[in-house]
């Protein structure tokens, strides 16, 4: 067998976390193994024990990946609104989108993993969670909103709209809670 160079097993390594991160928001650590993530980016299950100790490692590192994602979505809509009212009522529009709720591989990490946290208990993961949900509320503070309650509207709204996917309810939470969010500031 020929050994992979330095660079190869490197980007390998970034693609197996990108995968865990897409494969661990859509379908939940537990109904993810080793030979999934493998699968996705083409490579034997064998390799991944070359670079993860077990899936369980590997759940912070997709975390964090998924979280640092979701930070750079945010500061792209900075830049590309008018303001940061204007980035904030974007950003609001698009995580209550159908879109969104039907796509969870790309979706908001704290949405596709928060029951997975709270079930493995792995303090690293938990941390990241916790700090991106901070982060967010501080970036959706308004005067007059607090922005924790509106982060974690929205990752509830997006739930239950993902759990009552295929039923009148489903549209209706996306539908209402985006006007609720979605008054003049």
């Amino acid at each position: 067998m020929s050994r992979v160079s330095r660079a190869q097993a490197a980007q390998n390594r970034e693609l197996t976390i990108q995968a865990a991160a897409k494969l661990f928001r859509e379908r939940g650590v537990d109904h993810v193994s080793v030979q999934d993530i493998m699968a996705a980016v083409g490579l034997t299950h064998g390799g991944f024990y070359r670079q993860f100790e077990s899936k369980e490692a590997l759940l912070p590192e997709a975390a964090r990946y998924a979280y640092d994602g979701m930070t750079a979505r945010l500061t792209n809509l900075d830049a590309s609104a008018a303001d940061h009212a204007a980035a904030q009522r974007q950003f609001v529009q698009n995580y209550l989108s159908a879109s969104h709720r039907d796509r969870p591989g790309n979706g908001c990490p704290t949405a596709g993993l928060i029951q997975d946290v709270a079930r493995t208990g792995n303090a690293e993961t938990r941390d990241l969670l916790t700090d991106g949900v901070t982060d967010l509320g501080e970036w959706l503070d308004q005067p007059g909103r607090d922005g924790l309650v509106t982060a974690c509207t929205l990752i509830g709204a997006l739930l239950v709209s993902r759990a009552a996917r295929g039923s009148p309810l489903s549209d209706q939470v996306l539908e209402r809670v985006a006007v609720a969010f979605a008054a003049p500031d």
